[in-house]
């Protein structure tokens, strides 16, 4: 692509019968999935295009497509890099305003409940006084026959771990501490976790009550503190939940990728050396193919008897984004049949342990415009390479912020063993709370999940603010439409805004900021020992989740 230059006409056309790209453009699809092209000069009428005339002095430097449906309300965020001598979009954010009721979600791990509960006195005596604030918890009951107590209630479901609570707290002589599913709360009883030990100071060790395997942790309603007959007070200074593993079990694999064949095929001693040396159990490699047949297959049989000698397992990966569009299914297909088709003409030893497929439809240029069912495509690769992988273990690589697509992750459950969860964070809490959907998909689908953390460079982004402009401010972005389709027109230099100067369909945005993203909330590049140092403490923590924890992947660690 070629530096911006003047101009003055917005054209939409098919991709087929569009010039050559020498001016600003993108690529995007229509409703019916045809191929369009949109893109900035300073000519009126292009024949079989659609065209819309921009501001005078406009000078465009990049176009980033929107999908129909999307709604910039008063922010838009783009982040990206100059690249050619134009912003580069990477990623958009569309920030929501609107008020609605919130998801519930899971009970985070060692945060202080109480900071964000709501607390209820209960009893026909009217014996119990309570105060909640600033995250701490009074309870001052006076004496009685009839139950009566506190109910704790807040935003969330439990995570399908094996989990106890600990409790920080002073007094308590008598207090019982329970807790409640739907099916509980329904019949007005609650499940006991036990009695809170009296305590001279909240300051000692946590109490921990393990939770009982009773309670249905997706119909969680509310932890109970039950008074006890005779008066008494309680102050709990903190109530936190922690994953409750099995002590002394031997931890999850952990794995890598091999993006260079030459590592393994010219290197192969000295991989291995390093992988047993940092306790690597899984290896991902590249397996090169001539003729959809693996090229060298004594060579990778060699290897892999090789790495087994060292209890160290290898798969394949393999990823190209294209590979999620419809006319690539036959030959991602061929790609799955020579994998087992290897793996048929050779000892067990020397065989694969699986197939890994890195599909990240949403590099894709494409991705999000017209009105193309992306998760529906992806879950047919996904039956592509079910069907022609046979029995061979088949695992995905997701990204972390597909959390809430349910539907698309429960169809992914009966066509695949295991997920890969790119959560790319450095901060535990951070990659702890982005791990637990993944961890009780796992755990609900009877599948493996890996959390992937990443230890490569990355370069700088920068993120730019874009705010709705008001009337008589100058514009930096155009949010423009054309037949159903729309597109964002970031422009080298402000032009007027007015009821003479907007086009039609023209949403006007100014450019409120713009900051460096350095990577270090994404990557362990320049600390990898401190990424070392973080896994002890994650790998127990996950395995709290039994077999569905699939162990600890890190990406760009060799």
């Amino acid at each position: 692509m070629t530096a911006p230059a003047h101009a003055a006409w917005l054209h939409l056309c098919p991709q087929a019968g569009a010039p050559a790209p020498q001016q600003p453009y993108a690529d995007t699809a229509g409703a019916d999935g045809a191929p369009l092209r949109w893109f900035a000069d300073s000519q009126a009428e292009r024949p079989g295009c659609r065209s819309l005339a921009l501001p005078a002095g406009a000078r465009v430097e990049t176009l980033f497509p929107l999908a129909p449906a999307e709604e910039p309300e008063r922010t838009i965020l783009l982040h990206g890099r100059v690249r050619e001598g134009r912003f580069a979009v990477s990623e958009h954010v569309l920030p929501s305003t609107r008020q609605g009721t919130p998801k519930p979600g899971p009970m985070p791990l060692r945060e202080n409940l109480l900071e964000r509960m709501q607390a209820r006195a209960f009893g026909v005596e009217e014996r119990v006084r309570v105060r909640l604030e600033g995250g701490r918890l009074t309870v001052g009951c006076g004496a009685g026959t009839r139950p009566a107590g506190v109910l704790l209630s807040g935003p969330w479901f439990l995570p399908r771990a094996r989990l106890r609570l600990a409790a920080s707290y002073s007094g308590g002589a008598g207090f019982t501490l329970q807790a409640a599913d739907a099916a509980q709360t329904e019949r007005e009883t609650a499940l006991t976790l036990g009695q809170l030990p009296a305590r001279m100071s909240a300051s000692t060790e946590p109490f921990m009550f393990a939770l009982p395997k009773a309670l249905d942790p997706a119909s969680w309603r509310h932890f109970v503190l039950q008074c006890p007959a005779q008066a008494a007070s309680v102050t709990i200074a903190s109530l936190a939940l922690e994953p409750d593993p099995v002590a002394d079990r031997k931890p999850a694999a952990r794995s890598t990728w091999v993006w260079k064949a030459a590592d393994w095929r010219e290197h192969g001693p000295r991989l291995l050396d390093w992988a047993a040396a940092h306790e690597v159990r899984d290896l991902f490699i590249t397996v090169p193919f001539k003729n959809d047949a693996v090229r060298e297959p004594a060579a990778l049989a060699a290897f892999i008897r090789a790495a087994g000698k060292r209890g160290i397992r290898v798969l394949s990966v393999d990823g190209d984004p294209h590979m999620v569009l419809p006319e690539q299914q036959p030959a991602l297909a061929r790609l799955a049949h020579a994998y087992a088709a290897y793996n048929a003409s050779v000892e067990p030893a020397a065989r694969l342990g699986g197939l890994q497929f890195d599909v990240e439809p949403y590099l894709l240029p494409e991705y999000g415009s017209g009105r193309i069912d992306w998760d529906a495509r992806y879950l047919a690769m996904a039956r592509t390479l079910r069907t022609a992988a046979g029995s061979l273990r088949l695992e995905l690589v997701v990204p972390f912020w597909w959390d809430a697509r349910t539907a698309l992750l429960d169809g992914l459950a009966p066509l695949v063993d295991a997920l890969a969860v790119m959560d790319y964070r450095t901060d535990p809490a951070q990659v702890t709370a982005f791990a637990l959907p993944f961890l009780d998909w796992g755990v609900r689908h009877r599948k493996q999940v890996r959390i992937a953390l990443e230890a490569g460079e990355i370069a700088p982004e920068t993120q730019r603010r874009y705010v709705r402009a008001e009337a008589g401010e100058a514009a930096q972005l155009l949010r423009l439409k054309l037949d159903g389709e729309q597109v964002l027109v970031l422009l080298r230099e402000p032009v007027p805004t007015g009821p003479q100067a907007e086009p039609a369909h023209a949403g006007v945005f100014r450019l409120q900021s713009s900051r460096e993203i350095d990577g270090s909330a994404t990557t362990f590049h320049k600390d990898k020992p401190a990424l070392l140092r973080l896994l002890p403490g994650l790998e127990s923590d996950f395995s709290a989740w039994d077999e569905a924890f699939g162990g600890i992947a890190l990406h760009e660690f060799h």
